[in-house]
């Protein structure tokens, strides 16, 4: 009885699922403030595991949300719980898993919305919004815009009067899925808005949003002119200061400016309400202090630096780009064992508190992942220094304890370090693992070289003894791919290259073509252009192969973004086409949460598979080569 009355419910909510057949909950409508039972039966991924199912739960409020484990108790086949909610709360999203597998209810999760007075409670479907814009990943879910902006124009339907509190939600929603209606969307809007009249100062600052999104800058501006007139002492003198802070590109006009805005904050009753950013502008004056070897001044500005944790951070990121010189590696260790030792106490004796967006089980496996990354970078520092035997033990830490063999960058460290310091016997089968797992960077393959010479007195054979162990990577690599082999239409689109170039997906037909997303701005886009250089050097014999990067997320205005990719590309040397993605439209279509993403189309035009991020050098290379051979046989 409990299964159909949630099953009706969610045939009511229309746009929160297709049915949460395994889950119950008790009220069936519950109430902000309510104690609400669950009970839950593995399915999907998790049907008949033999692991112990864990959970998480979000519970959602128009401040915010707060996330944290949620316990279950085993009785029989079914799990139960219960949440205890307050009465702001409007939205609960949970998580059932097993280590990194989910049950995602046919990607929709599993989620409840509370009630009040006989209807679904104000806020929810906006809660609902967020959930499947990005927070649905944290359930295994993938992110549906169409979903999320059925939800937000169900929330302005039964509560209009909250449109203002979600309308950025709903122009970006409209934006990316109806972006022709945007513009006449936005401009009703505004007609509104002048007709109500504009008073406030934060009445301009909205209106001229607004004609920021419809992309009428004109107007934009001309509302701007009229705010500071009627406003000289407004607070648009703050925003120009923190839009002048985060478009520079200028290091010393950056750190004055940081000074000033820590100034400001300190001084100025107006910007009190920014006090969040001091941590912000402490880091800007820490590094330009590294970058200038002001090591005095550093030290003065550390005195002062509450947050232990971003100091941490600040050090670790100098130390490695200190050892990567090779310049100023006395401050480089001192930097990085400081880092270390602060992010190691922090694993056992936090002393901040749990972000409250994010369970306890995460922030203790973040914590202890931050120390495998510190204790790297020192391994790193050491190994440079020529202290193998004082380095070892944190890149052992790191690579094999932590992170278990699975970070590739982290398997180098290791490699070099067990290199002088073990023997063949004990560091030769560890290597060969990392190669067999698919997780050997270039310094791991390397070693494994001088150390089959070593044993050979000749590389004579080595080849093929590598070979042999990338073998067993490839086909564990490939059995991943097939079981995450896509079938779904490719988005087609005409978008011009940097030298003006149309070109049509729809007539590329026939042919396997790889699209990489990317932005001059995105670090990891820029780590994975060489190798993405050697993989279209490869196939460039082969005319059913095509690479296509799309410029996309770009900053600025059109002709910015075409010169920011310019330069890069030629800076470079790069010698694959660019696609200029200007409006942003193609990636909307793709619906693309976070680059680079990589996707790859068959020779009927159909997605195959889809590749988020960047790890390494060698498993992009691999996966693009293997992904690209699947389609080719198809």
């Amino acid at each position: 009885m409990k299964k159909l009355m949630i099953l009706m419910l969610a045939l009511f909510a229309g746009v929160a699922s297709k049915g949460q057949q395994n889950i119950t909950i008790q009220p069936a409508n519950p109430k902000p403030g309510d104690v609400i039972t669950i009970t839950y039966r593995p399915a999907g991924d998790l049907a008949n595991t033999s692991k112990k199912v864990e959970a998480a739960f979000y519970l959602y409020r128009s401040s915010g949300t707060t996330a944290d484990d949620l316990p279950l108790t085993l009785s029989g086949k079914d799990y139960t719980a219960t949440i205890t909610t307050d009465t702001s709360v409007n939205f609960i999203q949970l998580a059932f898993f097993t280590g990194e597998t989910f049950d995602n209810n046919f990607n929709d999760g599993y989620t409840i919305q509370l009630w009040s007075g006989g209807k679904i409670c104000k806020g929810s479907y906006a809660s609902l919004a967020n959930y499947f814009i990005s927070q649905c990943t944290n359930s295994g879910v993938t992110a549906n815009p169409e979903k999320a902006l059925a939800a937000i124009e169900k929330e302005r339907s039964l509560y209009p009067e909250n449109a203002r509190a979600n309308e950025s939600i709903y122009y970006y929603l409209i934006g990316k899925l109806k972006k022709d209606q945007l513009q006449g969307i936005i401009e009703k809007e505004i007609e509104s808005a002048m007709k109500a009249g504009l008073t406030k100062e934060k009445d301009f600052t909205r209106v001229k949003a607004l004609y920021s999104t419809a992309k009428l800058p004109a107007q934009s501006a001309f509302i701007d002119s009229l705010e500071k007139v009627k406003f000289p002492d407004g607070t648009w003198k703050i925003m120009e200061t923190l839009k002048q802070f985060y478009s520079t590109e200028d290091k010393v006009k950056r750190t004055e400016l940081a000074k000033t805005i820590i100034s400001n904050i300190e001084t100025d009753p107006k910007w009190k309400e920014y006090k969040d950013l001091k941590s912000n502008c402490d880091i800007i004056i820490i590094q330009g202090y590294a970058e200038n070897k002001q090591w005095d001044l550093l030290k003065q500005q550390e005195t002062g630096f509450s947050d232990k944790m971003t100091l941490a951070s600040i050090y670790n990121d100098l130390a490695w780009k200190m050892q990567e010189s090779g310049e100023n590696m006395d401050k480089a260790e001192e930097m990085s064992a400081w880092a270390t030792a602060t992010a190691k106490k922090e694993v056992t004796a936090p002393a901040g508190t749990k972000p409250v967006y994010i369970t306890t089980s995460v922030w203790a496996k973040q914590r202890e992942r931050t120390y495998a990354s510190y204790a790297d970078t020192y391994a790193m520092v050491l190994f440079k220094l020529g202290n193998y035997k004082k380095g070892f033990p944190y890149t052992q830490e790191a690579a094999i304890i932590i992170t278990k063999g699975n970070d590739a960058s982290l398997n180098d460290t290791w490699a070099l370090l067990a290199e002088k310091t073990l023997s063949v016997a004990k560091c030769k089968p560890q290597l060969e693992q990392f190669v067999r797992d698919g997780k050997a960077g270039s310094s791991v393959k390397e070693v494994l070289k001088r150390l089959y010479v070593a044993v050979k007195k000749s590389d004579a054979g080595f080849d093929a003894y590598i070979q042999a162990l990338e073998k067993e990577a490839q086909l564990k690599i490939e059995a991943g791919l097939k079981k995450s082999m896509l079938s779904e239409t490719a988005p087609v689109f005409k978008l011009k290259t940097m030298q003006g170039e149309e070109v049509d997906l729809e007539k590329l037909r026939g042919k396997v073509v790889v699209i990489d997303f990317w932005a001059t701005w995105c670090g990891p886009c820029k780590a994975s252009l060489p190798s993405m250089q050697k993989e279209v050097n490869k196939f460039s014999s082969n005319p059913d192969v095509q690479f296509l990067f799309i410029d996309s997320w770009e900053k600025g205005e059109a002709t910015e973004k075409l010169k920011k990719a310019s330069d890069f590309i030629t800076g470079n040397k790069y010698n694959f086409s660019v696609l200029m993605d200007y409006d942003d439209q193609v990636i909307g279509k793709y619906k693309v949460e976070g680059i680079p993403t990589k996707f790859i189309i068959d020779k009927n035009g159909m997605i195959r598979f889809k590749s988020v991020g960047f790890e390494s050098a060698e498993k992009l290379q691999s996966e693009i080569e293997l992904m690209i051979g699947m389609c080719l046989k198809q």
